[in-house]
């Protein structure tokens, strides 16, 4: 079953065709992984998708819903989170903070201050956080400033954040950007295990292959705003088109 539906998208800056009659369907409860050279138009994809940008032309459908128009909070209310290549977390606050704060937010519906809260309403999302932190590893570190992590424990809290607000779907921003090999390994074992718990389908754009070929049921390919080739993994490794493409050199995104 379709969770996300894209059809016919396109979207140009000036003479530039970013995307180019984009359809891609992401079935529900896979991991499907996003690749293709530098400014082949994968982080414009991810940007329509959250509504940081609007297509020209085309549809997008999100549980049936359409997409485009709403703003990024309404997007995310709908079950759609994104977790950014630079984390965004709050950095002067405790990581268990971090979490409360995406815990009071799923179930408020935002982010607002409840001059009404108390201790006994509030244990359900502190419960929600410390079970959330568990789950990705950072429950020991739950009194722990958020700027005093490394890197890779500031990608596992971001990932907490949109884990607390139980969405639908994860779109992942080249998770493992800037990472060391440990880290790396580390974050392919998480997003796996937060696939096996079940619940989430998850969008990963990335350009580590080995992170790719680990995790993913299905692979789709963009080159020049355009989708090239599609199929499971080892459908997509000897694949002339892709070799094609990753050896083209294109420019920078």
């Amino acid at each position: 079953m379709a969770i996300l539906e894209i059809r016919d998208v396109s979207k140009n800056f000036g003479g530039l065709a970013a995307l180019g009659d984009v359809n891609l369907t992401i079935e529900e409860g896979t991991i499907h992984s996003l690749i293709g050279p530098n400014g082949a138009g994968k982080s414009t994809l991810l940007n329509v998708l959250v509504g940081l940008l609007e297509p020209d032309v085309g549809t997008v459908l999100f549980k049936g819903e359409p997409v485009l128009g709403k703003a990024p909070h309404e997007i995310n209310q709908m079950g759609l989170a994104r977790v950014f290549q630079t984390p965004a977390i709050f950095d002067d606050m405790s990581v268990l903070e971090n979490v409360a704060i995406a815990a009071y937010a799923a179930r408020d519906g935002g982010y607002a201050f409840n001059v009404f809260e108390t201790p006994a309403s509030a244990k359900p999302c502190i419960d929600l956080a410390k079970e959330t932190l568990n789950d990705v590893g950072l429950f020991e570190q739950r009194k722990v400033i958020a700027s005093h992590l490394s890197r890779g424990d500031k990608r596992r809290l971001e990932m907490a954040l949109c884990l607390a607000r139980k969405p639908d779907m994860l779109l992942l921003d080249e998770p493992t950007a800037g990472m060391a090999r440990a880290d790396t390994e580390n974050t392919i074992k998480l997003l796996q295990r937060i696939s096996d718990k079940g619940g989430i389908t998850m969008v990963i754009v990335e350009h580590d292959m080995n992170v790719v070929f680990s995790l993913s049921n299905y692979i789709s390919v963009l080159a020049q705003g355009r989708i090239i080739a599609e199929g499971v993994p080892d459908e997509i490794k000897g694949h002339p088109k892709v070799i094609e493409a990753y050896l083209g050199g294109e420019t920078e995104e």
